[in-house]
């Protein structure tokens, strides 16, 4: 799957995917993010395999966005993206947060 991290997150986010021993490659797909026609940053896609869980409802954001979880082979870390593929967050869900 292709996640689109934004430049200014991207180190932090390869570090973590490294540390979780989860092989990623970063593409040569940049992209801006544009408001009212203004580029206001890029991303930067990159291909990772990760398995696709429920979102824990503590960090679910209601009806204005989709979230997708991707639990990290640790069992610790979930990475948060919306339904476009878009980065949101690396988030740790507290014990006991199963559904």
């Amino acid at each position: 799957m292709e996640i689109y991290v934004p430049k200014d997150e991207l180190k932090d986010v390869l570090e973590v995917l490294a540390g979780e021993k989860v092989t990623c490659e970063v593409t040569d797909k940049v992209y801006d993010l544009m408001v009212e026609g203004k580029k206001i940053g890029e991303v930067t896609a990159i291909k990772a395999q990760l398995l696709e869980t429920d979102v824990p409802v503590i960090f679910d954001r209601g009806p204005e966005i989709t979230l997708r979880a991707f639990r990290l082979p640790s069992g610790k870390n979930i990475l948060l993206t919306d339904a476009n593929g878009n980065f949101v967050r690396l988030v740790t869900p507290p014990p006991g947060w199963e559904r």
